[in-house]
């Protein structure tokens, strides 16, 4: 899912899952430049909210980008990238190759 709206709002996930619903989608990816910025700031609860919503429904997530200095400036963030890295539901990659390696290497 490459084009699109901006994640912005809780609803928004279930945009996501409604899209592909019914589908074989192993995936869903979305680039960072689809979320909104509040999304990378923890206080505003949109991350938790969306990638609930994700694995409540069975869905898993790739978001695709450079995090890297928003984790830098937010130790909240970083370790909260790390622990949904550990796990095979939403991962956090930097690039579609990274991404690719990971799903040859699971």
């Amino acid at each position: 899912m490459t084009d699109g709206p901006v994640v912005a709002a809780e609803a928004d996930a279930l945009d996501l899952i409604g899209a592909t619903w019914g589908q074989e989608v192993d995936w869903l990816v979305l680039p960072l430049a689809r979320l909104s910025a509040d999304f990378l700031y923890l206080k505003t609860g949109l991350a938790g909210a969306v990638l609930q919503k994700i694995v409540t429904y069975g869905q898993r997530l790739a978001i695709v980008g450079d995090i890297a200095a928003a984790e830098a400036a937010s130790g909240a963030l970083k370790d909260f990238v790390r622990e949904s890295n550990r796990g095979d539901r939403i991962w956090f990659v930097p690039d579609m190759t990274a991404f690719e390696a990971r799903l040859r290497t699971r």
